[in-house]
């Protein structure tokens, strides 16, 4: 915790033997074990104080966001599954209804852009008058 090695260790011993003296010194070990326990003590109960603030304070907020009036967990899962909405769609119970309220895609557009091309040249061929570009 202090980074204090086995030679600082040894030292302090020695300093406190020759101030303390040895007849003392397990007493006064003994005080210093209980305020160092003591203040462990006081260093935990502060921490898991400023931990419950904390949950306290998170819980508060995600119980605001829960109970907001925009929140709406039927659409929130909506969105996160389908946001664009195509599969919803795709399992309407009257086709007509579906083909109707679904827009057309790309692919779509293009296939019925190249049937619509094939139609006019299949009635081109068929008339007898041929315009030839100049």
């Amino acid at each position: 915790m202090f980074d204090i090695g086995w030679s600082e260790m040894v030292f302090v011993a020695i300093i406190a033997v020759l101030v303390i003296g040895p007849k003392d010194l397990p007493r006064a070990i003994a005080t210093v074990g209980k305020y160092v326990r003591k203040i462990r003590s006081v260093a935990r109960d502060f921490q898991s104080g400023i931990d419950d603030i904390a949950r306290d304070a998170e819980l508060d907020d995600l119980k605001k966001t829960v109970t907001g009036d925009d929140f709406n967990i039927k659409k929130q899962v909506e969105d996160a599954v389908d946001p664009t909405g195509d599969f919803g769609s795709m399992f309407n119970d009257d086709p007509k209804k579906a083909t109707k309220d679904k827009p057309a895609t790309d692919v779509e557009k293009v296939e019925g852009a190249e049937a619509s091309d094939d139609d006019k040249t299949a009635t081109d061929t068929g008339s007898t008058d041929t315009k030839v570009p100049s």
